[in-house]
């Protein structure tokens, strides 16, 4: 009967005894090295996505006193009302907008979700101080506009080196707009419009920065002339009366004046000097081509012209040499001797 695997016969030879026997013992210890750590990976993707779990339903007791998040304890995190989007156990988009949440935003709760990159809760009635965030290093959008934030902006926002989308329109938020923002690595959204933020405009020079707004707070001196914010309207700065700069066509009083015709708001930008010499090209390369045309029409006219009346010409000079020969037959009489028939073809054959 044939033993079983990894089982040694008690008729094999002592060696091939020892040699089976440390085969198996190998093999075994491989053998749960991969069981355990199956069963560590579970375990932590259990533990994870119960850690979320808890996360968010400790959010919700601070922040949703009327009961409106149907979360549950035992049910899976990832199909909660607002957990946009999960990856191995863990929520990495949550949006709850519009909920009518209210209360202040716990920092402990908030960074145990350290898988976020989106994370939203605009449109609600959330106030206090923004907590430390210090924790999310994974986000990269932050909308917390339309609610009743207040304090300072939040220092930890600027540590955030993924993050792209800075969303805080709407607050009470107040102090200086920090110049750490500078630290930020590739922001593509910043809108700090509607809130109560004094002081001078930071010299924010990331190129990846496409939208920007800081309208209708208390900011003061003049806008930075960089280039990711000279290519921003009058409409990003509004509300702002002690905001001076190009961007608004409003000279700083403490800078040098310039005559009328070097005024740096008439002086006209590169963009628009560009689209003027692109207009004056097409212009001109228009007019030149109407003239060609009207050049050739011309010349096809004359032509045709000089051809008709070559033609005419012929004609007449044909018909006056039939004209004459027939008036000089006539006057020498109709069926004349030969000397005349000789003439006669003498003149037809000229």
């Amino acid at each position: 009967m044939e033993q079983p695997y990894c089982l040694v016969s008690h008729s094999s030879s002592s060696s091939s005894s020892s040699s089976s026997s440390r085969y198996c013992s190998q093999k075994g210890s491989i053998l749960r090295f991969f069981l355990l750590l199956s069963l560590f990976f579970f375990l932590s993707v259990g533990l994870a996505r119960a850690g979320d779990a808890e996360a968010l339903l400790s959010l919700k007791s601070t922040i949703d006193p009327q009961n409106l998040l149907p979360w549950q304890q035992g049910s899976n995190v990832c199909e909660w009302e607002g957990v946009k989007d999960c990856m191995k156990g863990r929520v990495t988009k949550l949006v709850l907008e519009y909920l009518n949440l209210t209360g202040v935003l716990d920092h402990k709760i908030l960074n145990q979700l350290d898988q976020l990159r989106v994370l939203s809760f605009k449109g609600n009635s959330l106030s206090g101080q923004i907590p430390d965030l210090s924790g999310l290093v994974n986000l990269k959008s932050i909308f917390l506009n339309d609610n009743n934030f207040s304090g300072v902006f939040p220092a930890s926002i600027a540590d955030l080196h993924r993050l792209k989308v800075v969303v805080l329109a709407g607050n009470q938020i107040s102090g200086p707009i920090p110049m750490s923002l500078l630290k930020l690595r590739r922001p593509y959204s910043l809108y700090l419009q509607d809130n109560q933020f004094t002081g001078p405009i930071p010299p924010l020079n990331q190129t990846s920065l496409r939208f920007f707004n800081v309208s209708n707070n208390q900011l003061s001196g003049e806008i930075p002339m960089t280039p990711p914010l000279i290519q921003f309207n009058a409409s990003s700065f509004l509300g702002n009366i002690n905001v001076c700069g190009v961007q608004i066509d409003k000279q700083c009083g403490g800078s040098v004046g310039f005559p009328p015709s070097m005024s740096p708001s008439d002086q006209p930008s590169p963009a628009s000097r560009s689209k003027r010499g692109k207009l004056i090209k097409i212009v001109a390369g228009s007019v030149g081509g109407l003239v060609v045309v009207v050049i050739c029409l011309v010349l096809v006219w004359m032509m045709c012209k000089w051809s008709r009346d070559r033609r005419l010409g012929r004609g007449g000079e044909a018909t006056r040499s039939k004209a004459g020969v027939a008036e000089l037959a006539a006057e020498r009489g109709s069926g004349g001797g030969p000397q005349e028939d000789q003439w006669w073809w003498w003149w037809q054959g000229r």
